[in-house]
């Protein structure tokens, strides 16, 4: 049997460092209910998924404060070694810069509101995405992660880490995105790559951004509109391809609010694991918002791998 109820990973940096306060906020109204829970800081990146995987045994909920970043980090803790086994609900409390997991399951984005959602303790199995890829340039030794959202290849992963950088902190984060989206543009080259979507082949030419996912939200609200539920078994793959500069610069519109199919240079497909070659240009992965590593990679959906509370 577990020790303790709810166990409260709370990242203080999150929403471009300014989340501390909320998370005292989360603290204080804890203690003022009476409620039997344990909360640990996370120190450095990635330190929310050793927190996680040493709770497995020892919490009935853990509960990830912070942003999507912050809930792949969770996720993966619970999960790593252990797909198959017994794990805690996973519960979310959201401060930090776009609530896509959230709006996707609907969950709370109001602190009161969601610790009420937590303490009901309703929950339903979602799938949870799983990506194989390098750490580091030259090394041959692989990492696995775990994410709710979507993997981004091409333009995704410059636009991530300039507006997690300095944009969204001084522009917010609608503005913040739009401008990292408009500056990471300038110089910009299209790519050639190849994807294996369970098995078939798929080659690409004058590709600007490759997402594999679940969630159909992105960032700052932008939605994939397709035909994925949370508890299916599939991933969507979404790719844009330049037509033309003018007209793809004419469409920005259309896919930042997210009218993504009425660009004729968007294609959508379905899959289950998705391998994804290396690529010389632009390298990097990002996931959940943040850019983690590089080519080349495999996305593959785990099935009803997490009980969340909604």
């Amino acid at each position: 049997m577990p020790d303790k109820k709810i166990l409260l990973i709370l990242n203080p940096t999150a929403h471009s460092g300014g989340a501390n306060k909320q998370c005292e906020k989360i603290i204080s109204i804890f203690k003022n209910k009476n409620i039997d829970f344990d909360f640990k800081y996370t120190q450095n990146k990635f330190h929310a998924i050793d927190i996680a995987k040493d709770s497995r045994n020892h919490y009935e909920v853990v509960v990830a404060v912070g942003g999507d970043g912050t809930i792949a980090e969770v996720i993966t803790g619970l999960l790593s070694d252990n797909e198959s086994g017994s794990k805690p609900k996973l519960g979310v409390l959201h401060i930090g810069t776009s609530p896509d997991f959230n709006k996707y399951h609907k969950i709370p984005t109001k602190i009161d509101r969601a610790i009420e959602t937590i303490l009901s303790g309703k929950t339903k199995l979602i799938d949870v995405g799983k990506i194989t890829y390098s750490a580091d340039a030259g090394s041959e030794e692989k990492t696995i992660s775990y994410f709710a959202s979507n993997v981004n290849v091409g333009l995704g992963p410059l636009i991530a880490n300039k507006a997690n950088s300095r944009f969204r902190r001084y522009l917010g984060d609608f503005f913040g995105t739009l401008a990292s989206l408009l500056v990471s543009l300038t110089g910009f080259k299209t790519i050639d790559l190849k994807i294996i979507i369970d098995g078939q082949g798929k080659n690409f030419q004058r590709l600007i951004n490759l997402t594999v996912g679940k969630d159909p939200y992105l960032a700052s609200g932008m939605r994939v509109f397709n035909q994925i539920k949370p508890d299916d078994g599939r991933l969507y793959i979404l790719s844009i391809e330049m037509t033309s500069g003018i007209r793809f610069f004419c469409n920005i519109p259309k896919l930042y609010f997210g009218n993504f199919l009425d660009y004729n240079g968007a294609q959508i497909n379905y899959g289950g694991k998705v391998q994804i070659n290396y690529c010389d240009n632009y390298p990097l992965v990002e996931f959940d918002g943040d850019v983690k590593g590089l080519l080349p990679a495999t996305v593959e959906v785990i099935h009803n791998a997490l009980e969340v509370i909604v």
